[in-house]
């Protein structure tokens, strides 16, 4: 499909990725709890989570959506104007991310002891470079992250503008991949005697190597502005061949013949990658029975909230299990009481809360000011069903795409986010 003819259709809502982003942070939250003194049920649970590295498939899942959603954005801008507005792109960013963030920064400031060169590079976006190599507890550790998504938002429109179209696709899928794999390779050369633990967080943190994830996502924006859709037999290839890949190296690992933090830790990223891709790739281009159900599940409404307050309940969760001593014995490996843990989870909640309506809202309203890209609600398998949790389940999970858009012409269009009837469009 031409840039031309793509450009005219509006960018549709995928809304069950809101559904996925509450789940995904309240598994890394729960990642970072202890065990607790008064639930077998509980422990276990932790075990399993543990075990299964789920909260670290969770975060490389973030990695791709954020791909993802902002390639798309890119480059319907691109394709519509022939150009992208840098200003506006970063402006928006900004408006998204600075407040809370920094607004956490500064608090954290006053309530714990930082170094110097913690607070610069916590300020810079750079502590996913500096932690690694300086790893002392920190109640900010995990903004990591952020500084990887920060500094992969720096490059990327210029990469997405400059990169000529029929050469995007290779870029995206094959070119910055690689690199991103033969980057791990090198730091394991370059850490070759260093600490075994530092190197492996050089690796796991760097934003060459998360440049895997991300820049797959991309390449899936890419294919959805093609209609070249990836489902099927391949999403299901790579999701088995990531628990292969890695089966394997947590057993080179266990009998020894994996020594290399960084060489286990670039694997184990190959693998987190196409287990991301296989998900969101799913999500956004099956048309079968089982996307109907994962987005009957994550168009939960409780789940679809947790979503939208998932960027603050991220940014605030660890310093809070900090500063309620709880984060003391999920490094210690002791158990904490029941009652502290649900007790960070509460005020975890409240804040994000207020973040959301008092501080997020405000911010998003000022970011449709800078170059807002419109949407087209959700249709056919990507609604949002309507009635009880039951009758949601059923009409996503059973449903054909198909019926529901031949039922939908019989009743009134509902908007995904409200109750109101939304207006005809002419």
């Amino acid at each position: 499909m031409s840039e031309s003819a793509t450009a005219g259709k509006k960018l549709e809502k995928f809304p069950a990725f809101d559904g996925f982003r509450g789940i995904g942070v309240v598994v890394v939250i729960f990642s970072h709890c202890p065990q607790v003194l008064e639930s077998s049920i509980y422990n276990a649970i932790w075990h399993v989570n543990q075990l299964s590295r789920v909260g670290y498939v969770a975060l490389d899942i973030f990695f791709v959506m954020s791909g993802f959603f902002i390639t798309r954005l890119l480059l319907r801008e691109r394709a519509k104007t022939g150009r992208i507005s840098f200003k506006d792109f970063y402006i928006r960013r900004a408006l998204r991310i600075f407040p809370v963030y920094y607004l956490t920064v500064i608090a954290c400031l006053f309530i714990f002891n930082f170094r110097t060169a913690d607070t610069i590079s916590l300020f810079t976006y750079t502590f996913n470079f500096y932690h690694p190599l300086h790893p002392v507890p920190n109640p900010l550790e995990h903004t990591w992250s952020l500084s990887v998504e920060e500094q992969f938002y720096f490059f990327w429109p210029l990469l997405i503008l400059l990169v000529p179209p029929r050469w995007l696709n290779r870029v995206t899928g094959v070119v910055v991949p690689l690199l991103a794999i033969a980057s791990g390779l090198v730091m394991a050369v370059i850490f070759l005697n260093h600490d075994p633990r530092e190197a492996g967080d050089a690796v796991y943190m760097s934003l060459f190597t998360r440049m895997l994830s991300l820049s797959l996502g991309g390449w899936l924006a890419l294919r959805e502005f093609d209609n070249k859709p990836l489902r099927g037999w391949r999403c299901l290839a790579l999701f088995l061949g990531a628990l292969v890949i890695l089966t394997l190296d947590r057993q080179g690992r266990n009998l020894g013949i994996i020594t290399s933090q960084p060489i286990y830790w670039t694997i184990a990223l190959i693998a987190y990658a196409m287990v991301s891709v296989s998900f969101v790739a799913t999500m956004v281009f099956d048309r079968g029975v089982l996307k109907r159900v994962m987005t009957a599940i994550l168009s939960i409404r409780l789940l679809r909230g947790l979503g939208q307050m998932s960027y603050a309940m991220y940014v605030f969760h660890l310093p809070v299990l900090f500063y309620l001593g709880i984060n003391d014995a999920a490094l210690d490996g002791a158990e904490a009481p029941i009652l502290m843990v649900a007790l960070a989870f509460a005020i975890t909640i409240g804040l994000s809360t207020l973040s959301y309506y008092f501080l997020e809202t405000p911010m998003a309203k000022l970011k449709d000011h800078f170059g807002k890209v419109r949407l087209s609600e959700p249709t056919g398998i990507n609604a949002v069903p309507k009635g009880g949790l039951l009758a949601a389940f059923s009409e996503a999970a059973l449903v054909s795409p198909e019926e529901r858009q031949q039922g939908s012409t019989d009743r009134p269009q509902q908007t995904t986010w409200s109750d109101r009837p939304q207006k005809e469009s002419k």
